[in-house]
This record gives C-alpha cells, structure tokens and sequence, in this order.
C-alpha cells in the first residue's frame, strides 16, 4: 500500500469562507488520521488543511486552486506513491506563483519546477539529490527525490501527509461532506 492523497492548505482566508468557498460543510465528527473522503484541520502558523484522500482530487485543480487563492495564498501537495509522483504548487491572489513536481516514471532524478520557488528549496534539493547519489543513483532501491515537493509544502505549512500535526490536539482532523462538487469538477466524459 502507499499513499494516494491531495491536499491543500490556506492562510490568509478564514477556514469557514475556504470550506465555503469548495463546497463543503463540517460533519462534527472528528479522527486522529484523515480516512474519510475529505477532511480539514487547523495547522501551526495560521494554515487551514483540506485533505483529500484522493490522488488528482477536484479540490487541488488548477482552477479550484486559482478561484479559491483570491486574497490569499494557497499550497497544494498531491502524491501518488504507486507510481511515485508528487507535487508541491503555490497559488497566490488567483494565479499560480509556483510549481514543483517529481515523476520516478520518467527518471529517478526527474524533478521540474517553475516559477518563484522559495530558497528553501535549493536545500532541500541537494540533500535528497545526495542521499539518492549515496545510495547508487539510478540503480538504487529508493527515490528520494519524491521527497522533494512534499517536504517543500511542509517546510511552508508544516504539514506532511505521512506525519502527525505538530501539537495537535487528539483528533485534529474534522470529517466533511461535500456539498456540491467544487466548480471545476466534471464528469470525465464531458468535454465541455
């Protein structure tokens, strides 16, 4: 098994008006581990967590992230640990500032970014490029570099999908219901 999630995290906007503004309601049911389809929490440094347990969720669309980063910022992560794909997305005021992502399918030290990345990614870089470079390169065992976009996003919300929230209190993700789909959804067969 491995990780197969979206999420996206807001500072700027309060959590109601984020909830709102994707479509869904608090349920008043609570768990220590996000399981449900959807879920939020409350982050250290003012970030507001939805949580989609989910690969490529509606949620974490170009659009959806663009509509809801009006006035604010808003940091997306979305891995897919089968096929080892990730990626760490900044937007800001309706537009996307930056983006990084990693595919293990098109090489092992596949890593492509654009925009105004933050410093703090040249550190976090060179080190899972040297623990992948010690550990043999394109012929090791592990991929390191698909630690790259998920440990930018922590470094900037200090969430981590495979950690606990730092002094969480014991069930800090709140279980939602969707109430609509969010704007940018539709159904696959639809092309309009």
């Amino acid at each position: 098994m491995g990780f197969a999630i979206s999420w996206l995290a807001v500072s700027g906007k309060e959590p109601q008006q984020v909830l709102d503004e994707l479509g869904f309601t608090r349920t008043g049911e609570s768990e220590e581990f996000p399981e449900s389809p959807f879920t939020c929490a409350s982050l250290q440094g003012g970030w507001f967590l939805v949580f989609a347990n989910s690969f490529d969720s509606p949620i974490v669309s170009e659009r959806a992230l663009s509509d809801l980063s009006v006035g604010c910022s808003v940091v997306s992560c979305q891995v897919e640990e089968h096929v080892m794909f990730s990626s760490a997305t900044c937007h800001e005021n309706g537009a996307r500032a930056w983006h990084v992502e990693h595919d293990a399918q098109e090489d092992i030290y596949h890593l492509v970014s654009d925009g105004n990345v933050p410093p703090a990614f040249n550190d976090i870089y060179a080190s899972l490029k040297k623990e992948q470079d010690d550990s043999g390169g394109a012929d090791a065992d592990v991929d390191y570099l698909h630690d790259a976009p998920v440990a930018l996003a922590k470094a900037i919300t200090s969430y981590r999908h495979d950690e606990d929230i730092q002094d969480a209190k014991t069930d800090p993700f709140e279980v939602l219901q969707q109430l609509r789909p969010t704007a940018s959804a539709k159904p696959w067969w639809k092309v309009w």
